[in-house]
């Protein structure tokens, strides 16, 4: 008897998949020729198979009918579940193809640099990659790449404290005032006349920690080789507050590029003194255990994507 040669499955032994696809196909279209059409068998395969199944279970599956096919009452209950079965199935298996297909990347990174550079350039990033998800961690805490948690962090200090071993240079920093085009114009023939920063307001980074030391007025006038510029302000805890307030027209801020470069791309933000310093900080990336091809898709987008935006900005002299 064929049942013997069924596979056995849980300790049941169950017809082969072959034959109840094509019970299924036969019993939802009520044609052999239709359902073999279907699933691209001739008339014939789908008559022997659905024959052997039920040669097998030991009942009919069907009335055949002049010119019909009908269920019998054991065929409906059997294809009501078959057809179950392989919809349950056929759901699994693309679930689980889409879940290959879309990687997920977790990043860790600082509030200035998601804020201000990563989050915009979300759209950009997705049409790129969409086969890849990022699981975006933005925190100014260090963390631990060696628990596994993150695939690659995104850091802003020196070459000289990167203790991770396996890391990627992404881009130095630059930094010079912003303000936006508004205020820009209210400054009048002040614009271009850094001596002149005394005369209006200066947006402020309270820094407590100095993570930030080259977006500090004093820091960056010396460097510059200027005397400290002495006017009313406002103070921020935040960097991108403090960026987002000069967007709006309410002073005169200390932009870093890369992080202020998509502003000035879109003209929300304008340099208006041809001086900038480059601070001794840089932004990098430093991989994590899990290290694979869609962690170095991103970052290499990172890395493309600073570069292309700093070439078609006009660096401004050194001061």
């Amino acid at each position: 008897m064929a049942l013997k040669y069924w596979p056995i499955f849980m300790g049941r032994r169950l017809p082969p998949l072959d034959l109840l696809v094509s019970f299924e196909a036969a019993a939802r279209q009520l044609s052999f020729s239709k359902a073999g059409e279907e699933i691209h068998v001739t008339q014939s395969a789908i008559s022997r198979q659905v024959k052997k199944l039920e040669e097998s279970l030991g009942f009919a599956l069907f009335e055949r009918l002049h010119r019909e096919l009908k269920l019998t009452e054991q065929g409906q209950i059997l294809y009501e579940t078959v057809q179950d079965s392989l919809e349950s199935l056929a759901r699994t298996v693309a679930n689980l193809k889409q879940e290959k297909s879309l990687c997920r990347v977790k990043v860790s990174t600082n509030n200035p640099f998601s804020a201000l550079w990563l989050v915009p350039k979300l759209a950009d990033f997705r049409s790129a990659h969409p086969e890849i998800e990022l699981d975006i961690d933005s925190n100014n805490r260090l963390v631990d790449l060696k628990q596994d948690i993150f695939n690659v962090a995104i850091r802003y200090t020196t070459l000289e404290s990167v203790k991770e071993k396996d890391y990627l240079y992404l881009s130095g920093e630059d930094i010079f005032p912003v303000c936006s085009p508004a205020f820009l114009k209210k400054m009048g023939t002040d614009a271009g006349n850094i001596e002149s920063l005394r005369f209006h307001t200066l947006l402020h980074l309270n820094d407590p920690k100095n993570a930030w030391p080259w977006l500090q007025w004093a820091n960056w006038l010396e460097s510059a080789g200027y005397a400290p510029a002495v006017g009313k302000g406002y103070r921020f805890s935040h960097v991108d507050q403090m960026i987002q307030a000069a967007t709006i027209g309410q002073g005169i801020a200390l932009g870093s590029s890369p992080l202020v470069d998509a502003l000035l791309e879109q003209g929300l933000l304008v340099a208006p003194f041809a001086t900038s310093i480059s601070s001794p900080r840089s932004f990098i990336a430093c991989f994590g255990p899990r290290k694979d091809e869609s962690t170095m898709a991103f970052i290499n987008w990172v890395q493309a994507t600073i570069n292309a935006s700093r070439s078609r900005r006009q660096k401004p002299a050194r001061g």
